[in-house]
């Protein structure tokens, strides 16, 4: 641990700590009482692999702020991509405006503009004064969807349970490798997405045996939200839609942009998360209509 002074307070510096107990207890136990979950249940199943890196900074054995990194890789439009995404930014409540967050911030700057290709991060409504601040500049993103006429699908598709090994081992394996079905898509990440998978995600995974697909998707109203498609060989999108939707579902929303958008309405995202990239590397954003995929989110 390395310690630092800011406005008259020291305090301890670490990064990477996942595997030491105490810190990690600190980190959950923050993350908690900010954002109303975890990821002790990550770690423990395996999958908090390398990618994800905290840096945080501790007062008195106790962790008053982090802001994490996520080492990414992307396909898009063939072209490869290197990138970090920033997140689980926080701060405990009786520690902010000390500035904590943009040493945190300053560091990880440093330690990353020159190594990628690009950095971006996700920010809600009460923050977006905050990191222009450090240079990052607001992107648009672009919400795909399609009316479809109500339909009876022919091969209905099976709800995978993730308590069950052989669907577990399932799921792994269409991941690996699986061909992009998105204009932007993250590669090599199989840690990220089983976050999802076994937390907010875990009851709306299934699989299409005719396609040899796993579609993650769930209902609201007459609208199917499919967040993402995994498969070892390339899907027709439009034949897929058709076998998730039943005969009360006349709308299809993707939480991606399609490599082929022929037939879905194109407009402007509306979410609470709002993206920007660091303004460096925005110019390579400019006047597109992507997308990140919904579980590309960290």
């Amino acid at each position: 641990m390395n310690y630092l002074t800011l406005r008259n307070t020291t305090y301890g510096f670490v990064s990477n700590y996942k595997h030491n107990p105490e810190m990690r207890a600190s980190f959950n136990k923050l993350t908690k009482s900010t954002y109303g979950f975890d990821f002790e249940f990550w770690y423990e199943a395996g999958y908090w692999g390398e990618n994800y890196i905290p840096y945080a900074l501790l007062h008195k054995d106790k962790m008053v702020s982090n802001v994490s990194i996520s080492k990414m890789e992307f396909l898009i439009e063939n072209e490869k991509k290197t990138a970090i995404q920033i997140g689980t930014v926080m701060t405990d409540k009786d520690y902010r405006h000390r500035g904590l967050n943009k040493y945190l911030m300053e560091r990880v700057l440093s330690d990353w503009k020159e190594r990628v290709d690009f950095i971006y991060l996700f920010a809600n409504d009460t923050v977006l004064d905050f990191y222009p601040k450090f240079n990052f500049k607001r992107v648009n993103e672009y919400a795909y969807s399609k009316s479809i006429e109500p339909i009876r699908p022919s091969s209905p598709s099976r709800k995978l349970n993730l308590d069950k090994e052989f669907d577990r081992d399932l799921l792994l394996r269409t991941i690996t490798d699986s061909v992009p079905v998105a204009k932007v898509s993250m590669r090599n990440n199989t840690g990220l997405i089983m976050f999802y998978c076994l937390s907010f995600m875990k009851n709306i995974i299934y699989y299409l045996e005719d396609l040899n697909a796993v579609v993650i998707a769930d209902r609201e109203g007459n609208s199917l939200h499919i967040k993402d498609v995994f498969s070892k060989e390339q899907v027709d999108l439009n034949q897929l839609i058709q076998l998730m939707c039943d005969k009360t579902i006349d709308r299809v929303a993707l939480g991606f942009a399609p490599l082929d958008e022929t037939g879905f309405e194109k407009n402007l995202l509306d979410t609470d998360d709002v993206l920007f990239v660091f303004k460096e590397q925005s110019d390579y954003f400019k006047n597109k209509h992507w997308r990140f995929p919904v579980l590309s989110h960290a």
